[in-house]
């Protein structure tokens, strides 16, 4: 995915290609950051995936526990992936884009899906607006009608800058311990 990503953010972009940066996590796997700058239409564009394994720190235990999932009293062996990414378009009338996907899975078989996306214009096009949200309305329809109200308003809430009482941007899907499916 993320090398597919890359290559039609540099088809459209017509000039500048990604830059790559392979790292390793210490405590187990890797990932592979990726950077297109000064482009033709990209400011500047990063796609990263990471796949890595371990031992689920307490405080992620902790916080999956608080939202009122179940993962257990100890630390346990975990494995991930996600795959993000942010896009920053010199036009001013484009908006900037990001998201952020991950699978986790826990050994005994606990796995949950987690991420979201959202949008942040300089300068407000409704149309363009209308349709960012009607797409992903239509993505989360296919799966279930409750969804998009539901990871829109958790968008909503998660992007929400409490010390300014305002949103980042204007919002997107937002979700995690997405597992009954």
């Amino acid at each position: 995915a993320q090398l597919s990503i890359c290559k039609a953010i540099e088809d459209i972009d017509g000039g500048a290609k990604f830059q790559e940066d392979a790292w390793v996590r210490d405590t187990g796997g890797g990932g592979m950051s990726r950077v297109l700058g000064n482009g033709n239409v990209w400011e500047k564009a990063g796609v990263n995936l990471s796949v890595v394994h371990g031992t689920m720190p307490q405080e992620a235990l902790r916080a999956a526990t608080e939202r009122g999932v179940n993962r257990g009293q100890d630390a346990v062996p975990f494995s991930a992936c996600g795959l993000s990414c942010v896009m920053h378009p010199r036009n001013p009338h484009c908006p900037t884009m990001h998201f952020n996907y991950r699978l986790f899975q826990t050994a005994g078989g606990n796995w949950w899906f987690g991420g979201g996306t959202d949008i942040t214009p300089s300068y407000l096009v409704e149309e363009d607006m209308k349709h960012f949200h009607g797409v992903y309305k239509d993505v989360c329809d296919r799966h279930d009608p409750e969804y998009y109200p539901k990871f829109k308003k958790w968008a909503d809430e998660y992007f929400l800058i409490k010390h300014r009482g305002e949103r980042r941007g204007l919002g997107g899907i937002f979700f995690d311990d997405l597992n009954d499916r």
